[in-house]
């Protein structure tokens, strides 16, 4: 049987590795390769897209492609989304996924792991370099590079549409978002493990116990704060960081309060991004009341860890309804498949609801 992977490999000899999705995005995307491997638990994407990663690595401050020293890239070739700026660094998410699919390997495949930090250990510091540059009191912090007033996508982690605010469709900058501030402090962490620096541990578990304080809160969920508001709502961002969480931070975490957040956001087959009535006023609805299998398997993940399993069934209704890897559903008022029907890491999550799940395994519960 050939590899379900096998349709995602790029045919760009300019751009080796794998592509996000058919027949919309035959590119590459760090985050959503990075994730596929973690997700999935398939050494082959983590590595290849570490290698593709690391040869695009940011080396300069360019407000044209968002691009800065260390930064690992969003997508390859980037795009002129909104010209003249280009999509090509405008994650603000990847470089933290880099780090952590390394460390990811040491559970997993010493040699590989040894010999990619071998290989790359100019990156990696680079990598670390840049995620301590964007962490203030704490927080981690994103804002356009080079004297740039945006970037060419109005957000710039995993839900990059547009703000889930009725009101605006992009931050006022600095903005800091839950999600991947929290994919920052597993990233600084794993750092830390790597280079085998207790100051980078530190951080980390400042990191951590200072996101949750301003994050996840006993009332409410604060998704994003930025220059101008900080934006209370509940959204799958929370359940989703749990998958980043180290479980030692359990007592920190009201997780009766997060379990009763998510009922606005249960539907017949997953989790949805945002609460029905809030996505309704959205510009764009790309993340709004709408079901994506990939992190689905993410929130499995977190709720497995953190003891929260009616909710990780809720997020497993989702398997039976992948297929070849569909992108994601409108739920709506029914379940509608949306966006490509091929999607790299939809693969990953029904891979990983088939023979992952099942025997309660994850790269990130190994980190």
């Amino acid at each position: 049987m050939d590899d379900i992977y096998t349709p995602y490999r790029s045919a760009d000899p300019n751009a080796p590795g794998f592509v996000a999705g058919l027949p919309s995005y035959p590119r590459n995307f760090s985050r959503d390769t990075l994730l596929a491997g973690l997700i999935a638990g398939n050494e082959e994407l983590i590595v290849s897209q570490l290698n593709v990663s690391a040869a695009h690595q940011g080396t300069q401050l360019d407000p044209i492609s968002g691009e800065e020293p260390g930064k690992v890239h969003h997508e390859y070739p980037g795009i002129a989304y909104r010209a003249p700026l280009m999509t090509t660094y405008n994650a603000c998410d990847t470089t933290a996924l880099f780090v952590i699919s390394i460390a990811s390997l040491a559970h997993v495949h010493l040699y590989q792991y040894r010999k990619f930090v071998d290989d790359h250990i100019k990156e990696i510091k680079a990598a670390t370099v840049y995620l301590k540059e964007h962490v203030v009191d704490g927080i981690f912090w994103e804002k356009p590079a080079g004297g740039a007033k945006e970037f060419s996508l109005r957000v710039t982690y995993w839900k990059d549409s547009v703000v889930p605010n009725p009101k605006v469709e992009q931050p006022v900058y600095p903005v800091t978002y839950a999600l991947a501030h929290f994919q920052a402090a597993l990233g600084v962490e794993s750092a830390g493990m790597i280079l085998e620096d207790q100051s980078l541990i530190v951080l980390a578990d400042d990191m951590f116990r200072i996101g949750i304080k301003k994050f996840i809160h006993q009332d409410s969920f604060c998704a994003m704060e930025d220059a101008s508001t900080a934006l209370e709502l509940n959204s799958s961002d929370e359940l989703h960081s749990l998958a980043y969480i180290p479980v030692r931070y359990k007592s920190l975490l009201p997780l009766e309060a997060i379990a009763s957040r998510a009922q606005e956001l249960i539907t017949p087959i997953g989790i949805a991004c945002t609460p029905l009535q809030t996505s309704e006023m959205l510009s764009d609805r790309y993340h709004g009341h709408v079901v994506w299998p990939f992190e689905q398997a993410l929130i499995h993940q977190g709720c497995i860890k953190f003891g929260l399993l009616e909710l990780a069934d809720v997020a497993a209704r989702v398997a039976t309804h992948i297929g070849a890897g569909q992108e994601l559903f409108d739920v709506d008022p029914d379940i509608i498949p949306s966006g490509n029907d091929r999607q790299l890491w939809s693969v990953a999550a029904g891979d990983y609801f088939q023979n992952i799940a099942p025997k309660g395994g994850g790269f990130l519960r190994e980190i």
